[in-house]
């Protein structure tokens, strides 16, 4: 166990952290930024209450997609 740590050590060690300049940050800003292919999720037509989807599928005939998740959704519990 103590060898993989230090192996692993070792590994962060030999690459370098690309520093950040005024001339490299637009690309960084970039790089980070998400795409428009990633917020589509954005699109749906989310409801604050499921019992308002719940409503909405059955006048529809759709599905309901529940998102749920348990904790502080930026893991700070």
């Amino acid at each position: 166990m103590f060898s993989r740590a230090l192996t692993m050590l070792a590994i962060a060690l030999t690459f370098q952290v690309p520093e950040l300049t005024e001339s490299n940050f637009a690309q960084w800003r970039d790089t980070i930024r998400p795409k428009a292919s990633e917020l589509t999720f954005e699109d749906c037509d989310w409801k604050p209450t499921f019992w308002e989807a719940v409503v909405q599928a059955q006048a529809q005939g759709k599905p309901i997609l529940l998102w749920a998740m348990n904790g502080h959704p930026m893991a700070c519990t």
